[in-house]
């Protein structure tokens, strides 16, 4: 105990001293006196030094017990205070740990292992040197790390990084959990009662809905989520950001349940559902899961499009896109269509740049219109015509259509706020012929066949989309027969248009409906030239030569993927490729078809399908688009091939593997 200790002070050798000098005092007086005093004094002051040395050793003793106690207790402190301690050397691996980091990262926190190794969300060298905080996990735990750099000053001694780990599992999990609780909009249709109720009875029309209903019902009641049906073809849902990732995550099973219902008709029943997730406002919200909805039924239906913030994904479309029996949306779109064109003062045509016949021939077609209604009309043609290129000398040579075909420098000179800029065979602004007419123009009207992307002309004063249609051609074709008008169609009009439809449908051989040879059988009467046709076709013995050359290169990936590319170089490369594309997928057992070519603008791809395999998902995948059977993309000039090819198979796998499910 401190209170068994006497510490020797000043004053007792102040003492001593006087009692020396007394006995030296008494001694001049009367010596064995002072002799018999100094005795006695020296006998107190050994009995005082060795008692004093007895309390020194005490004292050290209980120093010595007392800094080990306190080093025990810091050490201990500092091994299990409630924080994950760690020191990381120059190297980046783990030099010291105490017992808490060491139970939160368990047996992979040895000395010597690479702290990258043992976090994740953070790069250990972008933070050498510095101090601050990050957050990170490792396994399922969640931390926030304070960091410190420690310079010893001196410059061959070696510097550590020290970390500090605060668990924030509970507070992260929490978080999760809020997030995934936050509602979601969903809007549902079922996009094709009248073509599936048409020759129903009452009885079975009521039994076919109620079982569509029940299934639409059930499926969003079991993710636990609010479900109301407003009309006979329409739902309004609200389920969880977590019942969303479920959803996706199994590829929206609803449109295959739907789709398998038995029908009497045996039409399948689709569903056509948008879906936003975002942090906007609940009325932000609604609308733009309406502006889903209409994407995804612009796109043909059977499908879900989901709008996470600005990045938008689509499920399903596996069925081919019903084509409805009735003209009525047909004569509607032609008399709106001509009181748009009555009231402009011209009319300037354009399809998408590397013009193909179909884009070509439906842009004629749709001049043919404006020159019905007596208006002035060209098509705008792009740069780079290589594809269309004997279409564009057949229509020059005709002699019928003088001053029809401009480029996009002249279009800008005879534009006015009064003249109509009509876009066929695409709705992506980017890939129009002339891109300055279109930013120019005040009005706009879309015609296209294909299914709607996420990238749309904006505020046109028409669209029609029809992606039941095998071309642009044949809605333009089907248009002119609605139209009205005093003017005929000549033979050069109706030969683009016949070239049009037989180009998108490989001479009638896919994506062909009855209003498909309807829309052939008009254009024949109206003096299409098959053999001219037939000339627009024709290959000479270069394009053979070239073809068996690709060919030759060929990949065969799962025996039924081909997978080829144009060197480059190779004079007119849109074309064979989409040639070879098509070719491909008339081989035994291939069923997709994948060409790669090269243009100015940098690396392109084609896609082919013989129905099995929707290739308008695979070039979604790489920023492109198009049809079930036909599609296409532009990788740019910094286009990988290797990293499309992995895309590819990946998307491809991925459908088949849904299809043997």
């Amino acid at each position: 105990m401190l209170s068994d200790i006497w510490v020797y002070t000043r004053t007792a050798k102040l003492m001593i001293g006087l009692l020396l000098l007394a006995a030296l005092l008494l001694a001049t007086q009367n010596w064995p006196l002072g002799l018999l005093f100094f005795i006695i004094v020296a006998g107190v002051i050994v009995y005082v030094k060795r008692s004093d040395y007895g309390q020194e050793k005490k004292l050290l003793r209980y120093l010595d017990d007392l800094s080990s106690g306190v080093s025990a207790g810091t050490v201990y402190a500092v091994k299990n205070l409630p924080v994950g301690i760690a020191m990381m050397d120059e190297k980046k691996e783990l030099v010291w740990a105490n017992n808490v980091f060491r139970g939160w990262l368990g047996e992979g926190a040895e000395v010597g292992v690479r702290f990258q190794d043992l976090i994740t969300g953070q790069k250990i060298s972008k933070i050498w040197g510095k101090t601050g905080w990050f957050e990170c996990h490792a396994g399922e735990s969640f931390f926030r790390v304070f960091y410190k750099f420690l310079d010893t000053g001196e410059k061959n001694d070696t510097h550590f990084m020290v970390f500090y780990f605060m668990d924030r599992t509970d507070v992260e999990k929490a978080v999760k959990a809020c997030d995934e609780a936050r509602p979601v909009f969903c809007l549902i249709r079922i996009d094709n009662v009248p073509e599936v109720t048409a020759d129903l009875t009452d009885v079975e029309r009521s039994a076919l809905l109620s079982d569509v209903t029940e299934k639409v019902l059930s499926s969003f009641n079991a993710k636990e989520g609010f479900i109301k049906q407003y009309s006979t073809n329409d739902f309004v849902a609200c389920i969880s950001h977590k019942a969303l990732a479920e959803m996706m995550e199994s590829n929206f099973e609803i449109l295959d349940a739907v789709r398998a219902i038995h029908t009497v008709n045996r039409i399948p029943v689709t569903l056509s559902i948008g879906i936003v997730q975002s942090s906007d406002s609940f009325m932000k919200q609604f609308e733009e899961a309406q502006v889903s909805l209409d994407l995804a039924l612009g796109r043909g239906g059977d499908q879900a499009i989901v709008r996470l913030g600005k990045e938008v994904k689509a499920f399903g479309g596996k069925s081919p896109t019903s084509v409805s029996s009735t003209r009525v949306r047909v004569r509607v779109v032609a008399q709106a269509l001509k009181e748009i064109i009555e009231d402009a003062d011209m009319v300037l045509v354009m399809g998408h740049n590397h013009e193909d016949f179909d884009a070509l021939g439906s842009a004629v077609g749709v001049a043919h219109l404006a020159r019905a209604s007596h208006v002035e009309a060209h098509v705008v043609l792009s740069k780079e015509r290589d594809t269309c290129r004997k279409m564009v000398d057949a229509i020059q040579k005709s002699g019928a259509a003088e001053g029809l075909l401009i480029d996009e420098s002249e279009a800008k000179g005879l534009m006015t706020d009064k003249t109509v800029v009509i876009i066929t065979d695409t709705h992506i602004p980017e890939l129009v012929a002339a891109p300055e007419v279109l930013k120019k123009a005040v009005k706009k009207v879309v015609i296209d066949h294909h299914r709607r992307a996420a990238s749309i002309i904006r505020q046109p004063l028409l669209t029609y989309m029809e992606p039941s249609a095998s071309s642009a051609s044949e809605l333009v074709t089907e248009l002119v027969q609605y139209y009205g008008g005093d003017e005929e169609m000549n033979e050069i009009e109706a030969s683009c248009l016949y070239a049009g439809i037989v180009v998108d449908t490989k001479n009638f051989a896919v994506q062909t409906s009855v209003r498909t040879f309807d829309a052939a059988s008009f254009l024949r009467r109206c003096g299409a030239d098959t053999k001219l046709v037939h000339r627009l076709f024709a290959e000479d013995i270069h394009f053979i030569k070239t073809k068996a050359e690709i060919l030759a290169h060929m990949k065969l990936i799962d025996n039924y993927i081909a997978i080829a590319e144009c060197p480059e170089g190779t004079e007119d490369s849109q074309v064979l490729a989409g040639q070879i594309a098509d070719y491909l997928v008339t081989v035994k057992e291939i069923r997709t078809s994948f060409l790669f070519y090269h243009t100015d603008n940098g690396l392109c791809l084609s896609a082919r399908s013989d129905g099995s395999i929707n290739v308008q998902v695979v070039m979604e995948a790489l920023g492109g688009g198009g049809h079930l059977t036909v599609a296409g993309c532009q990788l740019g000039k910094d286009g990988n091939k290797e990293a499309a090819e992995k895309v590819i198979l990946t998307q491809v796998r991925k459908q088949v593997e849904e299809e043997k499910e």
